[in-house]
């Protein structure tokens, strides 16, 4: 018995030397497509590690380490670079795109390369009827004309229809200032009652003192006019030609993703590119279908919850995008919690205004207003998060209109007759000059992650506005400090030198204890930038699993010289493991 059961084992373990010897089909077979090796990668993971080599597979890293461990997986057809020394990082995630898609923001030039309206350069009330009335006469008859005019332009803000229709006497007519501040002739106002909720008596249609529509408008009626009565322009080759030149031009920076507020043209050129697998750039979008929209929840109800639907790895929604609640630092319309310092010569209230309750310069409390909240954005964000959205990609400047904004999303997550109670993203706001400690409790509480713009740059009307206070603003070490891991939107290495030193372009320094190192610049443009949205565990570092995205750069950004990190060249952008620009 004993030995049968010894020739049972010895039998056994001939077969299974047999089997083991037998070639593996080559279908199970997949050997990495790509292997980096031999150069100085940043990661930026959690512990900032430093590896020598990457190997890529089906667009993911499949690999991160030395180049021994690496290159024990190079296949036949693996394609292998040496990197001869040079610095490598992740590709950088830039969060405040929306100027960077065709379509842009639709009261802004970049609208579709003009295509839907003409620019006026003139400042003053009379050069800009002058200018507008000399194309108006070029339009045929009953042509819907649409004219942008500059923001900074107090004249424009105080024409009215009684203004425009002199000019436009055949014409449908409107002028942006603003996101939110529009100016209508009788023709095209008579087109925007038609489609209010309670026609001409909706407080975002201005009345004059006689109670009469004068033509100005603002929040959901100019949302109308910009949404509803706006044309869109058929999407050629040409259109789709400019996309792609966009795309490159943001590679060349080293860009391989963006985040923004996209409305649907913008999202069906990229569609176009993606289904002719053209599209080299991830977008990550917050819809703009309910910014100023008056009928929100209709259309919520139409269209149902689409977070996270998208177009392969390279599309995807992550939020709801609404109207700004704030304007700019520099004029004094941005909304804060304590007054400006001085009027800086500008027309706005001492704190800001909010562009959700009125139209120009007005005060920017709810209590110094009398419009009713759901006449406006405050409204669309309770909709929006009773059926289950998140608000991201927000127009944010002052501390003001964080509380603001923070106030209405604690609002839409108590309300008592929730749809769809699950957030699955997290509430985010872009720009955020000012910070307050008074926000950082709803903040945490209710995940609103936050970025930073531009480094500010202190003009002399920004002095006189805030004073001192001017060298407080975008206090990163601070915010770092408490827990919060902030991002830089407008990623490039002449805004991290800007953050890194915390001078501008004329040399000037603004907060100098404010100032941070490289690593932690880096991880704002990376991983703290894809972290805001979410998508850390996808794209931000250079991490096993991870979407193959990454910079080859010209330079070692850890050791170059402070004032020479905005120069650093990217000699190769790969976007899922394919070079979109320069090479390896």
């Amino acid at each position: 018995m004993k030995n049968a059961a010894q020739l049972a084992c010895v039998g056994l373990l001939v077969v299974l030397s047999l089997h083991a010897q037998a070639p593996v089909p080559e279908e199970l077979i997949r050997y990495p497509e790509t292997i980096l090796h031999n150069g100085k990668i940043l990661t930026v993971d959690e512990s900032f590690t430093t590896a020598e080599a990457v190997a890529i597979r089906d667009g993911q890293f499949l690999s991160v380490g030395s180049t021994q461990e690496v290159m024990r997986l190079r296949g036949p057809e693996t394609k292998v670079f040496d990197l001869r020394g040079g610095t490598v990082i992740p590709g950088f995630v830039q969060t405040d795109a929306d100027n960077d898609l065709i379509a842009g923001n639709l009261y802004k030039d970049t609208l579709v390369n003009r295509k839907l309206g003409d620019s006026i350069e003139a400042m003053d009330k009379a050069g800009i009827l002058k200018e507008m009335g000399a194309i108006i006469a070029t339009r045929p008859a009953g042509e819907d004309i649409f004219f942008r005019v500059p923001e900074e332009s107090m004249d424009a803000l105080r024409l009215t229809r009684a203004d425009l229709d002199p000019i436009s006497p055949r014409n449908p007519l409107a002028i942006s200032v603003t996101s939110s501040d529009m100016i209508v002739n009788s023709l095209m106002l008579a087109k925007v009652a038609e489609r209010m909720p309670l026609g001409e008596k909706h407080p975002a249609i201005i009345k004059d003192a006689a109670g009469r529509p004068n033509g100005q408008l603002y929040g959901q009626a100019t949302g109308v006019v910009g949404w509803d009565l706006r044309p869109w322009p058929v999407i050629d080759e040409a259109a789709i030609e400019e996309q792609k030149k966009m795309f490159v031009e943001l590679h060349k920076e080293g860009i391989t993703s963006m985040v923004a507020h996209t409305q649907g043209y913008a999202l069906s050129v990229v569609n176009v590119l993606f289904h002719r697998k053209q599209l080299t750039m991830r977008l990550y979008a917050s819809h703009d279908f309910l910014r100023q929209n008056p009928y929100a929840e209709a259309y919520l109800r139409r269209l149902g919850n689409i977070i996270d639907f998208g177009l392969g790895d390279m599309v995807k929604i992550i939020g709801a995008g609404l109207a700004s609640a704030d304007g700019n630092a520099d004029i004094g319309s941005a909304l804060t919690l304590d007054p400006k310092a001085r009027s800086g010569g500008y027309a706005f209230a001492p704190h800001g205004e909010n562009k959700w309750i009125g139209y120009g310069p007005h005060p920017g409390r709810w209590e110094d207003n009398k419009v009713a909240r759901e006449y406006t954005e405050w409204n669309n964000v309770l909709v929006a998060t009773r059926y289950g959205y998140n608000t991201t990609g927000i127009h944010n400047v002052g501390d003001g209109a964080t509380q603001l904004w923070l106030d209405a999303i604690e609002a839409g997550m108590n309300q008592q007759d929730m749809v769809l109670k699950p957030q699955w993203r997290p509430f985010g706001m872009d720009h955020n000059l000012f910070w307050n400690p008074r926000n950082y409790a709803q903040m945490t509480q209710y995940d609103v992650r936050r970025g930073l713009g531009k480094m500010w740059s202190g003009t002399d009307k920004a002095v006189e506005l805030y004073g001192d206070k001017i060298h407080d603003i975008q206090p990163v070490p601070e915010l770092v400090e408490k827990g919060f891991q902030v991002h830089i939107e407008d990623a490039g290495f002449p805004v991290l030198q800007r953050y890194i030193t915390r001078r501008d372009r004329q040399g000037r320094q603004w907060g100098p204890d404010q100032a941070i190192d490289r690593p932690t610049a880096l991880r704002m443009v990376t991983l703290w930038a894809a972290r805001y949205i979410a998508e850390d565990t996808e794209i931000g570092s250079i991490e096993k699993g991870k979407k193959a995205d990454l910079l080859l750069l010209g330079a070692d950004y850890l050791t170059v010289p402070e004032d020479q990190i905005e120069k650093i060249p990217v000699a190769a952008t790969v976007v899922a493991g394919k070079v979109v620009y320069g090479s390896l």
